[in-house]
């Protein structure tokens, strides 16, 4: 069951939201320069965190527009950049069944111990090539997942652990330094179960990359399971492209490769196909800068704590498109909810 989370510094403030940024660290534009220098930009625009993704065999999705196959791995790219801020969280979106449990919690400890306990997990059942060379069968991977939260938890803050599951299987074992800070978990995806796993097993729920219409479904189906989802920590990752010219930028969306990949544990819209931008509302938030701005308070109006923005579409000028977020689109945010006057507490009812 999920802790409360209240206090925490992405737990969403009683006047508005905090804002994330996915780093630069796949694709043909990642570089040492700017993961290094713009982390600490990040932190410098105002930001409240950054998350890396995980992957062991990755290969670009379909809309990702590029074929370059660099990928840094997530913990050694956290660790060096999480230590050159002292402000920012540092999260994981998503952390996947691909290392033995024991060395995912390791992680996780040295991480919050070498960043003052500024970390927040999130988990995730990833694809069927990447666990199969890890050596666990994709049909078995919500278990393995499930497995590992229960392990490392248990790890971060006991000793002589002993563990007999399914997948995973631990005797006897213990970590040191022990867990100083809350370390919330959170569980990532788009399907029915992913929502299942967040309510039961979880601190709270990332989104990921999903229509408002599924978003709405799974917001329901976890006040069915929970009576009332207040305790949940909720996270948004869409995709956002960000330019003046709203035609411009809205013409570099293909609804058809946007949803390719995700739409198998979509809420389909009606007539049971995603043919418009307004099908995939939520997926991406695109145009200008008030444009992106609505996107983000469609969030912000459904009681998530934690907007992330993912601008991989936009970075080979990385650098540009955060200070237009910080400069344009986050006052105008900000000014909307501070006149909407609505409560956290009002808006998960």
């Amino acid at each position: 069951m999920s802790r409360n989370l209240d206090g925490h510094p992405l737990r969403r403030p009683r006047t508005g939201m905090t804002f994330g940024v996915l780093l630069p660290h796949f694709g043909p534009h990642a570089s040492r320069t700017r993961l290094i220098e713009g982390i600490k930009l990040i932190e410098d625009l105002g930001f409240d965190a950054v998350w890396a993704r995980d992957h062991l065999l990755w290969h670009p999705h379909s809309h990702e527009e590029h074929t370059d196959m660099t990928f840094l791995e997530p913990f050694t790219t956290l660790v060096g950049l999480g230590t050159l801020v002292e402000r920012l969280v540092i999260g994981t979106g998503v952390m996947i069944p691909v290392r033995h449990p024991i060395r995912v919690a390791q992680q996780y400890l040295t991480l919050s111990y070498l960043t003052g306990g500024r970390v927040i997990a999130g988990f995730g059942a990833g694809h069927g090539g990447e666990l199969r060379a890890a050596g666990i069968d994709p049909d078995r991977k919500h278990q393995a997942v499930l497995e590992m939260i229960e392990i490392v938890r248990r790890l971060w803050v006991e000793n002589g652990v002993t563990f007999d599951g399914e997948i995973f299987r631990v005797h006897h074992a213990s970590l040191e330094p022990k867990l100083e800070h809350p370390l919330p978990i959170l569980y990532g995806g788009p399907s029915r179960r992913a929502a299942r796993i967040a309510a039961r097993h979880a601190d709270g729920w990332l989104a990921g990359t999903v229509p408002l219409t599924t978003v709405d479904a799974r917001l329901s189906y976890m006040r069915e399971l929970l009576g009332s989802i207040d305790r949940l920590f909720l996270s948004a990752t869409p995709r956002t492209i960000l330019d003046e010219d709203r035609d411009r930028a809205r013409s570099r969306v293909s609804v058809e490769r946007m949803s390719r990949d995700g739409k198998r544990n979509w809420v389909t819209p009606p007539g049971s196909a995603f043919r418009t931008l307004e099908d995939i509302r939520g997926v991406v938030v695109v145009g200008d800068a008030r444009d992106v701005a609505d996107g983000v308070l469609e969030y912000y109006k459904r009681g998530f704590d934690h907007f992330t923005f993912d601008v991989r579409n936009q970075f080979d000028r990385f650098e540009e498109t955060l200070e237009e977020i910080s400069g344009s689109v986050l006052p105008i945010v900000r000014e909307e909810i501070a006149r909407s006057g609505v409560l956290q507490a009002d808006r998960r009812k």
